[in-house]
């Protein structure tokens, strides 16, 4: 009499894997969630674990949903996302979640229609893509408002292109909420070319994900397996050892090996149990493989036919598409089915009832590679005609399929369809995969270059410059050898694009020229525009303002004749951007003021962001503080919820200006990794160096020269103006003015058609003031820009520096004046110190030190404690007397190091309730594991929380915080200890209760070789 079914009815040898689980579930109950990565080779047992995790959240009361990636080449974006929050939406009242997410549902809309009115896609693809991942992510928090969400996604090396962007997203912003996201993934698939392998190599340099990696079972592991699997409670060490090193440890493969030794009659049930034939005797396979087919050769060709369709239809079949694929009767689709269930091939899909799956995927792999390729060109097209006739069947699916049976004329169209439908859900990558695919079985050559255009558009609106060039470089070629130049020119500005993109200023501008070539001959259009735009973008970046406003101004005019409203408003931008550059301040802004409001007017919503960014960054650099006051406002009041990074990164610009430098710090952080989640490379280098900046204003230069981003190529001259101030204030706080002149000598000559950065250049040139004079002669600054802050205070230190103290108070005076004026704190400290210093040296010390007194106040009040120790040092030059400098302590964590003396604690008190009858009810094997994972779990806990045991007694605890006296928070330590030991005690189904006392205590050793006591009335809670 054989086993029904041969598996291990527990989970064996994985405790410290399913204790790291449990830990990170009970993190989320606490509001500390994120993702969890588990590793391992096919049949190691990662499903399992997964099932064991979700019991236990359900047993916490968690919400649980689940999805699992597609083996199959192409498939639906996000549909791991797509089938676990699916499924939760068959059992939510739609009206109320819609009610809950407000606006948030019109994106969800695009992947879920029972959820509104899908909202437009919009000119900014990035935009729209970072709205759609943020409101998965609040789908996600809303499932989770009651306890706490448990994600799974499985079988993440299949993973599509917008799964992994979107589970990438989802490591950076699950912080600090409910959620706990749970994906496995296959390590044995991970080779170097694999589009997962960069994912977790991020993961885990950035450290924004768990990883826990299955490793082989133990002999003794799969000794225990074989016990369990038969009842048994002994087996012979000489068959454990030959199962182990068989198996090479995998438990799916230990149950496979142990299922066809029954089916042999290799191992055999007795009067008294089990039993086996001698090692020499039994023919155990040599792999999973050739064991999984051995079953095959014992189905009949019914049972066969099933499997065999099942492998080609995917992850999980249901009855009607086998009964079509197979064109057997239902009873005989059913009659298979249940004998694959008995020989353990398929088991029933526990996510969607009706449907079959494989119980691993080892054995789908072994099925569906055993099938002859014509025999599975012939399933691949009638699964693709049982699909074709299904009004709900996903594009992508029937591509597949129909690719799979080599149908490429058919597959073709359906390819552009799946593209296009991917794109409607934010999902580019897929979009590109699926048009890229097409395009080699198109005979049309110009239809292929057209494929290929589109395939690099949606490679560019992920942010894939690279991928984007490489695929409209021949999409373009292709276009212009069938005299299509024009249509190829539009690709082209694209094409500038990415090359821009990619830092090729050169190549970029020879696209930018063929396409203006080619359009101009047409006359004027909006393409013929946006190419001169481009083409003044990048003499403007470069300090060409002459050709850069000619660029612009014939870029307006060509708007106009068009009648493209978007382009006109858009050349005014950079009209504005040469004309500053050209000393024409006042009217820049006029430009950039009517930009941005025909833009509104118009709705040009990139175009007002381009206004409200070049206006306010200008405002910083030209010294002008009250104009970005008013352009400040505008990214406040235009962009409160906007995802991308730019408005936070302007935020923390001026607030950095206006001396509000934790403030800045806070926002620089946040903009930084909004610029890491949209990929967006060239934020993330601004963003980098605005928090490093303040980091440095901070006196905090460690972290700053952590955060600090390798210096720019410098392919824009503009670049050298962002880096320039923050590297030469990030030398200054290491206490390295050598390094700072060393830094601004590397500038390029063009820099510095703003005024900005000469001041921060001429604070760091007092070493050489002879090279400082050669480097402001050289500057290319003229009208309105000379009379600025910024180059009135160069000037004033480059007098100060010669001895010209006269001229150093004039300049100086002007330029802190001005500052004031307009509430650049920041730069009225850093110049106010040069202005103190010419004050002392003019004779009148007094005026100079209630000025440095002043700053060193007010700079260290606001958090700028590098321009108050720059101005302490400058008085102790000058003999002045200035207040000194606050102690800046630094919390430290409980030590060993004890001195006995009193005070305050947090005493942690824990135990079982009901311990007494529940010991009655319970065997005493069962209560001392049971006891002894508590007391486990309770050491770990308290230590995590800078606490210390003093006792276990039985089932209870008790525990002190704060025994060295350096913790400020110790009761909340207590009581974050306390909530994730009762936590973690109701996983083992023990009702804890705890309770915490607060108060002063005589703590120490009182004996040498004593351990430390704590005693006091607060430990007779």
């Amino acid at each position: 009499m054989a086993l029904a079914r041969v598996l291990c009815p527990t989970t064996i040898g994985r405790e410290s894997e399913l204790s790291s689980l449990e830990d990170a579930l009970l993190a989320a109950l606490r509001g500390d969630g994120g993702v969890v990565i588990l590793g391992g080779e096919a049949g190691m047992g990662k499903t399992r674990l997964v099932s064991e995790l979700i019991a236990r959240a359900q047993r916490l009361h968690c919400a649980v949903m689940s999805g699992a990636c597609s083996e199959a080449e192409l498939s639906l974006p996000y549909l791991p996302f797509l089938e676990a929050i699916g499924n939760r939406l068959t059992t939510e009242n739609t009206e109320e979640l819609k009610a809950r997410l407000g606006p948030a549902a019109d994106e969800l809309a695009q992947l879920f229609p029972q959820l509104g009115r899908a909202s437009a896609t919009g000119a900014d693809a990035t935009q729209a893509k970072l709205r759609m991942f943020e409101a998965i992510l609040l789908l996600l928090r809303d499932a989770a408002r009651d306890r706490a969400l448990l994600l799974v996604l499985e079988d993440l090396q299949w993973a599509d292109p917008g799964t992994r962007e979107l589970l990438d997203y989802m490591t950076r912003r699950l912080r600090s909420t409910n959620v706990l996201v749970l994906a496995t993934y296959r390590m044995d698939e991970m080779h170097r070319k694999h589009p997962l392998v960069p994912t977790i190599q991020g993961w885990r340099r950035a450290g924004s994900a768990e990883f826990i990696e299955l490793q082989p079972l133990s002999t003794d592991s799969v000794g225990e397996m074989v016990l369990a699997i038969f009842h048994e409670t002994t087996v012979s060490e000489e068959f454990r050892d030959f199962l182990q090193e068989r198996s090479e440890g995998n438990p799916f493969v230990v149950e496979e090996m142990l299922r066809d030794a029954v089916d042999r009659g290799d191992i055999f049930r007795t009067t008294t149990g089990w039993d086996r034939k001698a090692l020499t005797e039994m023919r155990i396979p040599r792999n999973v493989r050739a064991a999984i087919l051995h079953r095959l050769e014992r189905l009949r060709k019914d049972e066969v036919d099933v499997l065999s369709a099942a492998s080609v239809i995917g992850r999980a079949a249901d009855v009607a598409t086998l009964i079509a694929v197979t064109g057997m009767d239902e009873s005989a689709v059913y009659s298979s089915l249940e004998t694959c269930v008995a020989y353990q091939l398929l088991e029933e899909d526990q996510r969607t009832p009706g449907k079959f799956q494989f119980r691993h995927a080892l054995t789908r792999e072994a099925v569906y590679e055993d099938l002859i390729m014509p025999k599975r060109q012939q399933l691949h097209a009638r699964v693709a005609q049982v699909l074709a006739a299904r009004p709900d069947a996903a594009a992508v699916d029937l591509a597949h399929h129909l690719l799979a049976a080599g149908r490429y004329d058919d597959a073709v169209p359906v390819c552009v369809a799946a593209a296009e439908a991917a794109t409607h859900a934010r999902a580019y990558r897929d979009a590109a995969d699926m048009l890229e695919r097409a395009a080699p079985h198109v005979k049309d050559l110009v239809e292929r270059a057209r494929l290929l255009c589109r395939a690099g558009d949606a490679y560019w609106n992920n942010t894939e410059p690279e991928a984007a060039r490489r695929l409209l470089e021949e999409g373009i070629a292709n276009l212009e050898s069938a005299g299509l130049a024009v249509e190829g020119a539009s690709y082209r500005l694209l094409l500038g694009r990415c090359y821009w993109e990619l830092l090729r200023n050169d190549r970029a501008r020879h696209e930018f020229e063929r396409a203006r070539d080619v359009l101009e001959v047409q006359g004027p259009s909006e393409s013929l525009a946006i190419a001169y735009i481009r083409l003044a973008g990048l003499a403007t970046f470069n300090g060409a303002n002459v050709e850069a406003l000619a660029d612009a101004q014939r870029a307006a005019q060509i708007a106009e004749q068009s009648g493209s409203d978007m382009a006109l408003v858009w050349s005014w931008n950079f009209m504005a951007l040469a004309e500053m550059g050209l000393g024409r301040v006042t009217q820049g802004f006029a430009h950039l003021e009517d930009s941005f409001n025909a833009a509104v007017r118009g709705g040009h919503y990139f175009q007002i962001g381009n206004a409200v960014y070049n206006a306010t960054w200008l405002s910083v650099h030209l010294g002008r503080g009250a104009e970005a006051k008013v352009w400040f406002q505008r990214v406040v009041a235009g962009w409160p919820d906007r995802l991308d990074s730019w408005p936070i990164f302007m935020q923390a610009l001026v607030l950095l200006q206006q001396g509000q430098v934790l403030r800045a710090i806070e926002l620089a952080r946040t903009a930084l990794q909004a610029s890491r989640d949209a990929g967006n490379a060239k934020n993330a280098w601004r963003s980098g160096l605005l928090l490093a900046h303040a980091l440095a204003e901070n006196l905090r230069p460690d972290e700053a020269a952590g955060e600090m981003p390798a210096l720019s190529s410098r392919v824009e001259s503009q670049d050298a103006v962002y880096d320039t101030t923050p590297r030469v204030r990030l030398r200054l706080a290491q206490g390295d003015p050598a390094g700072a002149l060393a830094d601004v000598r590397s500038l390029p000559e063009n820099v510095g058609d703003l005024g900005s950065p000469a001041d921060a250049v001429a604070e760091a040139a007092g070493l050489d003031p002879g090279w400082l004079r050669t480097f402001l002669d050289g500057l290319h600054v003229q009208g309105e820009v000379l009379a600025s802050p910024r180059m009135a205070a160069a000037r004033g230190r480059l007098a100060l520096y010669e001895g010209r103290n006269d001229e150093a108070l004039a300049e100086l005076r002007h330029a802190v004046a001005t500052f004031e004026e307009g509430g650049f704190l920041l730069d009225v400290w850093h110049a106010g110190r040069a202005l103190a210093e010419a004050e002392a040296r003019s004779g009148d010390p007094d005026a100079a030190g209630r000025r440095l007194n002043a700053i060193a106040a007010a700079a260290e009040a606001e958090g700028a404690r590098l321009a108050a120790r720059l101005a302490r040092e400058t008085a102790a030059r000058l003999g002045v007397e200035v207040a000194a400098a606050p102690d800046h302590i630094d919390g430290a964590e409980d030590g060993d190091a004890v001195a006995t003396c009193e005070r305050m604690v947090s005493v942690l008190f824990a135990d079982v309730r009901g311990y007494t009858e529940m010991s009655g009810r319970s065997t005493p094997a069962d209560m001392v594991g049971r006891i002894g994972s508590l007391q486990r779990w309770a050491s770990q806990e308290v230590g995590r929380h800078h606490g210390r045991i003093d006792k276990f007694a039985g089932d209870a605890i008790m525990a002190t915080f704060n025994i060295s006296g350096e913790r400020v928070d110790h009761t909340l330590d207590a009581l974050r200890a306390a909530v994730a030991i009762i936590d973690k005690a109701a996983l083992a189904g023990l009702p804890v209760g705890a309770g915490i006392a607060v108060g002063p205590a005589v703590v120490g050793r009182l004996a040498d070789s004593a351990n430390v006591s704590v005693l006091g009335e607060v430990t007779n809670l």
